[in-house]
């Protein structure tokens, strides 16, 4: 690599030479070299004790990525290749913006690698060499996006246990990405133990570390502290003649505060390094968040006093998100880490708002529905999933109306477990009304199934709040072959008793919709994957999801929202190979599935522009490109989209959008440095989602 290159795309670790280190290696890999067929060398990076990093080109996705090689001797090591693996392992339980996204484990040629997301940027090592020091403001910003790293990791129970500057990478845009758990290992894991006793960098490591005691991810935060006092200083907090003596200086002194070496070093700041860098873990930070807290709070103007300003509980943990944090590292809260084109009511097929009908013209819905999970009166554990489920399908079954808003089946959830609504509950009316007053719902569907013998009863309620009217429905599934049949005749018994016009009606049937599938196996996969999805749990969520393909392998939709899974976990490749099957099999599916499909796969791909394209009057669509726009950085150009969205929204009376738009405008109105606007617009977007009971 020449010397131009060293700390562009991936760091070099120091001392490492710009030419010649993969021949030392053993390993030689020239620019133009294919391995497994699919990757080509571009150039060779850096290297470290395991191995070489290069740049490839992803010949089947047509794109970069890092390829990280293990050195042939080492691969012959049963316990170093045991930690090689652990690395592909450990680091996918790890999803998240601010952590290295590890694509997959490959061997070709007798060679091992990982594919790696290549990060066009540098180290904080080759930064601070290029810059010097950095302003107090750039170092928390790198903090804090690295203690939201470590928060991630630390989530799964796992140590980085190797944290330094150079591996910790910034993008163009501010935004870090902590890389190389390859000796990190999950505090859940055995084995290891006196081998992985003094794995790290002496000079970032801590007391427990150097004692060869037991770490625990108090032990990272240590090292986040030397790297915080390196950071203002500009030098490091151990000195000593030799490495081994500064190792064990700090298992007995602490160092002198960063404001004792350097007075123009704010106290905050000082004290929070002087915490990091306590010797006793016990006094230390317990956890990242802790001094993410803190460091918040030294902001002033950031997260904790902006969230005071609108009234926010004291005590609520307030994401770094609509605030003006570092660069690429915003959330979007109202819609989720990623944003959906077809604002896809969480789980996979509810639709939200006026997306299929009417004109612009038309007035707010006349009325508001919520559909609670089934309750299971069988008494058998087995036949739990289809509470859910069918309430998942008759969501969508009911159809959607410029005159009907059907509450997503994720906020009925939430709502049920804020109030603390077991799923086998017998609902009575004041627990009813408290559901509607908290889904902002009229009309309340509840209902119980039991079954004897083959035969499955449902028995249904549709409670209209506003008429002060109750209808009781009755039907009945001859076995579990016939109960999609039989949910969809539900939808229609439910769609005749809503205090809809005859015309409101037939359009709720026009749009109805449910997922294309026979097999009762794969659609009860499928719902179970969503409710682990909505819960965070991904990998499992995943395992479900799988499960539903293999039982159903033309189950279009269940490709999709297992692409969507894999997206949430960072895992491009299998998102983008998954999505594809789904566009595929979805050619002769219902207009409505097959859109669905296909914007969700232009969702994945960020093709945000073609779905303007079909419809420029979409206000989702517009919002999803307004905050793309913030994303890379083009606040007024973010602003234009907004603005039309907005007008839009208003026309169209869809608040949640409105909501969701407010707050939108308040992150570009932050970055432009416009505080009294940007405060505005989220006072105005919190009041709306308060009014909504969200």
């Amino acid at each position: 690599t020449p010397a131009s290159e060293v700390g562009k795309g991936w760091s070099v670790p120091a001392n490492t030479p710009a030419t010649g280190g993969v021949a030392a290696m053993g390993t030689s890999l020239p620019p133009g070299t294919i391995l497994g067929t699919r990757y080509e060398i571009v150039q060779m990076l850096g290297q470290g004790g395991m191995g070489a990093v290069y740049k490839a080109k992803d010949r089947e996705l047509e794109r970069f990525v890092a390829l990280k090689v293990i050195r042939p001797q080492l691969a012959m090591d049963p316990e170093i290749l045991a930690r090689f693996k652990q690395e592909l392992i450990l680091a996918r339980q790890v999803t998240h913006k601010n952590v290295i996204r590890i694509f997959d484990l490959g061997e070709a040629d007798g060679i091992k690698f990982i594919t790696m997301e290549f990060i066009e940027g540098q180290d904080l090592k080759s930064l601070i060499t290029e810059k010097g020091k950095l302003s107090n403001e750039e170092i928390v910003r790198v903090m804090e996006q690295v203690c939201l790293a470590l928060e991630a990791a630390h989530g799964e129970g796992v140590v980085h246990r190797d944290l330094k500057p150079q591996n910790i990478m910034l993008d163009m845009n501010g935004k870090v990405a902590v890389m190389d758990f390859g000796i990190a290992r999950s505090t859940e894991m055995g084995g290891m133990t006196q081998t992985g006793a003094l794995l790290g960098t002496p000079e970032y490591m801590s007391p427990e570390q150097v004692m060869g005691e037991h770490v625990d991810a108090r032990s990272d935060l240590f090292t986040l502290g030397v790297i915080f006092y390196q950071l203002l200083i500009g030098e490091m907090p151990y000195k000593a003649d030799t490495v081994q003596s500064a190792m064990f200086k700090r298992t007995r002194e602490r160092p002198k505060a960063p404001i004792e070496v350097d007075p123009t070093v704010p106290k905050m700041l000082s004290d929070i390094t002087v915490k990091c860098l306590e010797m006793d873990a016990k006094v230390r930070y317990q956890s990242a968040r802790e001094i993410l807290n803190d460091l918040e709070i030294w902001r002033g103007g950031g997260t904790k006093a902006f969230a005071t300003s609108v009234g926010t509980t004291a005590g609520t943990t307030v994401q770094p998100a609509a605030l003006p944090v570092a660069a690429g590292s915003k959330r979007w809260i109202a819609a989720g880490a990623v944003v959906v084109v077809l604002i896809l009511a969480a789980g996979g097929y509810a639709f939200r708002g006026r997306l299929f009908s009417g004109s612009p013209g038309t007035a707010a819905p006349a009325m508001s529905l919520a559909i609670l999970p089934f309750r299971n009166a069988s008494g058998d554990p087995s036949l739990d999933w289809l509470g859910s489920s069918m309430a998942e399908m008759l969501s969508t079954d009911v159809g959607q109306s410029s005159q009907l808003r059907t509450v997503s089946p994720e906020r009925v959830g939430q709502i049920l477990r804020d109030l603390r609504i077991a799923p086998d509950s017998t609902l009575d009316a004041p627990t009813i009304q408290r559901v509607a007053e908290f889904s902002n719902a009229d009309t309340i569907v509840s209902g119980q199934y039991a079954k004897f013998g083959d035969q499955i009863r449902i028995d249904v309620t549709v409670e209209d709040l506003k008429r002060g009217h109750s209808t009781k429905l009755k039907t009945e599934a001859a076995s579990d072959k016939e109960i999609l049949s039989t949910v969809d005749h539900l939808a229609a018994d439910i769609r005749q008793n809503l205090d809809l016009s005859s015309s409101a009606v037939k359009e709720l049937q026009a749009q109805s919709f449910k997922p294309s599938s026979t097999s009762l196996p794969a659609l009860r996969d499928y719902d179970q994957g969503l409710q682990l999805q909505r819960q965070g749990k991904n990998l499992e969520a995943v395992k479900l999801f799988e499960s539903s393909t293999t039982e159903d392998p033309n189950f279009a939709l269940a490709y999709s929202q297992l692409a969507r899974t894999y997206e949430d976990l960072g895992q491009d490749n299998e998102a983008e190979q998954n999505s594809r099957k789904a566009v595929e099999l979805s050619d002769k599916l219902p207009e409505v599935e097959r859109y669905l499909i296909a914007a969700r796969n232009d969702e994945i791909l960020n093709n945000y522009p073609k779905v303007l394209t079909l419809d420029p009057k979409r206000v989702d669509g517009l919002l999803a490109m307004g905050r793309v726009e913030i994303e890379r950085g083009n606040d007024q150009s973010g602003l234009d989209y907004l603005n039309r969205a907005q007008s839009m929204a208003i026309e169209l009376g869809n608040d949640e959008e409105k909501a969701q738009i407010l707050q939108a405008i308040g992150i570009a109105y932050s970055d432009l440095n416009k505080p009294q606007d940007a405060l505005q617009n989220f006072q105005q977007s919190l009041e709306i989602n308060r009014r909504l009971g969200f």
